[in-house]
């Protein structure tokens, strides 16, 4: 019998920072050093184990100015956060590829499916709004793999064979903050919401990980290989900058 340790508890606490009370998620791992993360659910800190309250409370008040000004910027995403159960509620088109989708509805046990050609997403009937949330985020989901495998490999046929990158797995992520990352396992995680992208952006950050996989930094070199794989970067940059994860619809 293989035993797996317990995952460690996470608590809701509060502390009084200059700026005011700031409420936040504390989870305890066997990391070595604090982290500060500001996601979904406002402030989250990891913390090592022994560190006592009275640390960490030392830490964070080292970080208030940090935390207050991360803090009104989620507060303004958060503002701006698009609710894709709204969209679906007021019979609103769905954003695919940067186009408007309808929902249209399939006799209950048929296959959920995204149609590029009619620019509609056919979902059985759901007996609840959850179900159909659920629904259509796996259809969505689904789609996105498959836009961002065949994106990379286009991207990939503009290398030439001498500066072939190495190969590399796609995965999906949902994070509020960030469009895309790689790691040294040369995994290239995407934000499965920029599949409500038009495709130019999407494309951009394809290839601004992929050029990670040989420089992991934002160097001469690193932009170098952007441009070998999108000529025409400099556009999508500009105005991917200018926007943030959570203006894309979310359940």
């Amino acid at each position: 019998m293989q035993l797996t340790a317990a995952p460690h508890p996470t608590e809701v606490r509060s502390i009084e920072l200059p700026w005011g009370l700031c409420s936040y998620i504390l989870k305890r791992s066997k990391r070595r050093s604090v982290g500060f993360l500001i996601g979904d659910q406002g402030l989250q800190i990891s913390a090592p184990l022994r560190l006592s309250i009275t640390e960490l409370n030392s830490i964070i008040a080292g970080k208030s100015s940090w935390i207050e000004q991360r803090l009104k910027q989620w507060e303004t995403r958060s503002r701006q956060t698009i609710s894709l159960s709204s969209l679906l509620d007021d019979g609103k088109p769905i954003p695919v590829r940067g186009e408007p989708y309808h929902l249209e509805t399939l006799p209950p046990r048929s296959k959920a499916l995204l149609n590029p050609w009619t620019k509609s997403i056919a979902l059985p009937a759901c007996e609840s709004s959850a179900q159909r949330n659920k629904a259509i985020e796996k259809v969505l989901k689904a789609h996105a793999k498959e836009v961002f495998t065949h994106m990379a490999s286009k991207l990939l046929e503009r290398q030439p064979a001498a500066q072939r990158l190495p190969n590399f797995s796609i995965h999906l992520s949902s994070p509020s903050s960030r469009w895309g990352s790689c790691n040294s396992q040369r995994e290239v995680r995407l934000n499965w919401r920029l599949v409500h992208y038009p495709p130019q952006l999407i494309e951009y950050v394809i290839a601004h990980e992929l050029a990670h996989l040989v420089e992991m930094n934002h160097s001469a070199r690193f932009w170098a290989v952007v441009e070998s794989l999108m000529p025409d970067y400099q556009t999508p940059h500009k105005t991917l900058s200018k926007m943030n994860p959570a203006e894309v619809p979310v359940l």
